[in-house]
């Protein structure tokens, strides 16, 4: 490790944490100010009508964080290799949080819960997605590891989960947004992973790089636990989802993505079982809402208990998938 960096590198963050608590404290006022806040959807519970009017957008510390770290990861000398990995990820996280940022400013025109139609959506994520695998295509093999087996899928199969991890990813961290705390807590230890595999690859700049994205998502944790002075918005969840899915990528996790990321996934498959059963049987649910956390709220969970019990799942996992890679797997 570069030694100057080294002794920086604690510096940097403990600098960044205290800077990004304040502005995102300043960020508060601001939003208020510009009625920039949560519109609650009709059917939600009662709790959730009281978070009317609550600021959203404070994911953009995450957006800020990747800028903060860049004049210290330049300091190394890094191969072009690893430097591409790097820009990789940094414009995943960019590039799907202002896409989330157009979401957040329609919502807040609109006065409504919705901003871009669902169709939208999955339209700019899918472009975006494109964009990138082509720009980045050649820092990418088109083999895929799992329980130490190795196989080959070639460009087109790799193309298609690359697809599937890059837009299924973001989309499911959209929807595990819905409870104060919650994807801030399970995202946090899902990066864990990623800055434990970092520090196993000696990969530098991406150590770095979640470490810094770390801390933003601390600073926004202490503003939105349990009752939340604001929100993280899509643009927050949408970055955080292009991050955690293009880290995947670069570490060749792709198949254990699903257990890592347990939640986000349970959360989308919810949606997915609770449309099909209602559809199948004509008007009947298998929950009471969806996404699931909506359905343990009425089930009598507090948000507090709902943001543990779903972040004890992910740090089982997250601990359980660090094992099998330390051991080779």
């Amino acid at each position: 490790m570069e030694m100057k960096a080294e002794i920086v590198l604690p510096i940097y963050l403990f600098v960044e944490f205290f800077i990004l608590l304040f502005f995102e404290k300043f960020l508060i006022y601001f939003l208020k100010e510009k009625n920039l806040v949560q519109h609650v959807r009709e059917e939600l519970i009662e709790s959730h009508k009281k978070k009317e009017g609550t600021p959203r957008g404070g994911g953009i510390v995450f957006l800020i964080s990747t800028i903060f770290i860049l004049p210290l990861i330049f300091t190394l000398k890094i191969p072009y290799h690893v430097l591409r990995q790097l820009f990789f990820v940094f414009f995943s996280t960019v590039l799907f949080g202002l896409i989330g940022l157009i979401d957040d400013v329609l919502t807040s025109r609109k006065s409504s819960s919705e901003g871009l139609s669902i169709r939208s959506k999955l339209i700019l994520f899918s472009l975006a997605t494109i964009v990138l695998f082509a720009t980045f295509k050649d820092i990418m093999t088109f083999n895929v590891m799992f329980l130490g087996s190795n196989f080959n899928v070639g460009p087109f199969l790799y193309f298609i989960l690359f697809f599937v991890i890059m837009v299924g990813s973001v989309n499911a961290f959209n929807l595990t947004d819905g409870v104060d705390g919650l994807l801030g807590s399970v995202g946090s230890i899902i990066l864990i992973t990623f800055i434990v595999l970092s520090y196993l690859t000696k990969n530098l700049p991406l150590l770095f790089f979640t470490l810094s994205l770390l801390i933003s998502i601390l600073v926004f944790l202490w503003f939105n636990s349990p009752k939340a002075s604001i929100f993280m918005g899509d643009l927050g969840a949408s970055a955080l989802g292009g991050a955690i899915a293009s880290l995947s990528i670069v570490f060749k996790t792709e198949l254990y993505l699903p257990f890592i990321a347990i939640i986000p996934v349970i959360e989308a498959i919810s949606i997915f079982i609770q449309i099909a059963y209602f559809k199948a049987t004509h008007g009947k649910r298998v929950f009471k809402m969806t996404p699931i956390h909506h359905h343990f709220e009425i089930l009598g969970w507090s948000e507090a208990k709902i943001d543990f019990r779903f972040s004890i799942i992910t740090a089982f996992m997250v601990i359980l998938i660090i094992v099998l890679k330390i051991i080779g797997l």
